[in-house]
């Protein structure tokens, strides 16, 4: 009777130490899509001119999904804003903040960058 318990107790822990492992793992997966979301959209700011940047070119928010079939879904915003200097180039800056949220077993997580814009940037760089 006792080696049954003791069984019985080994198998729970360990059915327990593996669902936690996996749950990790998944919310480690999707910890790591929203960073290359978030990298990803502010890259993209190297290539656009200032014109781009300033008109509302940028999407405000929409969708992406964890993966091409489906997964977990992202709401992504993208907002573009005076930067907060008050330094006399202050006119040609802006501050994009790229915010990201998803649900993830019954919490929703989320996650943002910031980054900084400049008329005279990398994007009039011309090798």
């Amino acid at each position: 009777m006792i080696a049954t318990l003791l069984t019985a107790f080994v198998i729970v822990a360990l059915y327990a130490a593996f669902s936690f492992g996996f749950s990790m793992i998944k919310l480690t997966q999707e910890d790591l899509r929203a960073d290359q979301i978030l990298v990803q959209k502010l890259e993209t700011l190297r290539v656009y001119n200032w014109s781009k940047v300033t008109s509302g070119f940028l999407p405000s928010d929409f969708t992406t999904s964890y993966s091409t079939n489906g997964g977990v879904n992202y709401e992504v915003m993208i907002e573009v804003t005076p930067a907060p200097v008050l330094e006399s180039y202050n006119s040609t800056l802006r501050q994009v903040t790229v915010s990201l949220s998803w649900d993830s077993g019954g919490i929703t997580r989320n996650r943002s960058m910031t980054t900084f814009v400049s008329k005279d940037g990398l994007q009039t760089y011309k090798p």
